[in-house]
């Protein structure tokens, strides 16, 4: 958690450096109107508008890397101590399962939640909270084939609170999945990282070899891609974004269900 909100301050910081540097002149209102497009919503790491440079990167490629840290090593350790043992002699075998995965998704979810509305009130303790309008999509990039771009600009906190529960929810999932995973590793290290490198190749192949399929934008099958409302390259889908969420879940429940079935093998 600390490690994130790190990631989250240094990300406002850039955000507040990037302002310094090409931000409106208030003495010269008519060269530079559009007040809307430094608010704290556009500069908020939901649209990073204003500060998509190295921190907000390295902020959602770490948060895949941190937010599982805050519980899912747990599989790996209990299973090696020998306190799995002495818990399912408490309760059934599943309810041990699903109730880690529950446990590592809330974990997981509240790392992300808290350090994005800490940049958001990071952010807006130096940028005004603007509403923002249309033209605003000119200089932050948020045009309307972004995921929840009309909710953006007629309700921009609703926004907020839906980007901060979807990715959320996203890292919840990836934080249960890896607790899983630990079921079936004997490290803690493999456990973590392994995933990771995993999911790094298939960055890779989304980034060179999907988009060389098409000259028009497509899909975006990355995690660390969809974590951010906001793409360049490519159309965020919503059903494609769900879909990834729902397939975390259900792969965490099919590997909890295998190793009920399997037992303490």
């Amino acid at each position: 958690m600390a490690i994130a909100l790190v990631l989250a301050g240094l990300a406002a910081v850039e955000s507040i450096n990037q302002f310094e540097v090409i931000g409106f002149n208030t003495a010269n209102t008519d060269a530079y109107p559009y007040y809307s497009s430094w608010s704290c919503y556009a500069a908020w790491l939901g649209v990073g508008a204003w500060g998509r440079a190295g921190f907000y990167y390295l902020f959602f490629y770490g948060m895949v890397f941190i937010a599982p840290f805050a519980y899912s090593w747990s599989s790996v350790t209990e299973m090696r101590s020998g306190y799995y043992c002495q818990e399912i002699t408490r309760c059934p075998r599943w309810q041990y399962y699903f109730s880690k995965l529950i446990a590592s998704f809330c974990a997981s979810a509240a790392v992300a939640a808290i350090a994005l509305l800490s940049n958001m009130i990071f952010v807006a303790c130096y940028f005004p909270a603007f509403m923002p309008n249309a033209y605003d999509s000119l200089y932050t990039g948020m045009t309307y084939s972004e995921v929840f771009a009309d909710v953006f600009y007629s309700n921009p906190a609703f926004f907020v609170f839906l980007r901060t529960l979807f990715d959320s929810c996203l890292c919840g999932a990836w934080g249960a999945l890896v607790l899983s995973i630990g079921w079936f590793v004997k490290r803690v290290s493999f456990a973590l990282i392994l995933p990771y490198f995993f999911l790094l190749i298939l960055e890779f192949c989304n980034h060179f070899f999907f988009a060389a399929l098409t000259s028009v934008p497509i899909f975006e099958f990355s995690i660390f891609q969809i974590l951010q409302g906001w793409s360049f390259e490519y159309a965020h889908e919503p059903i494609i974004s769900v879909s990834i969420v729902a397939l975390l879940i259900l792969l965490s429940a099919v590997l909890a269900f295998s190793r009920n079935r399997s037992g303490a093998r």
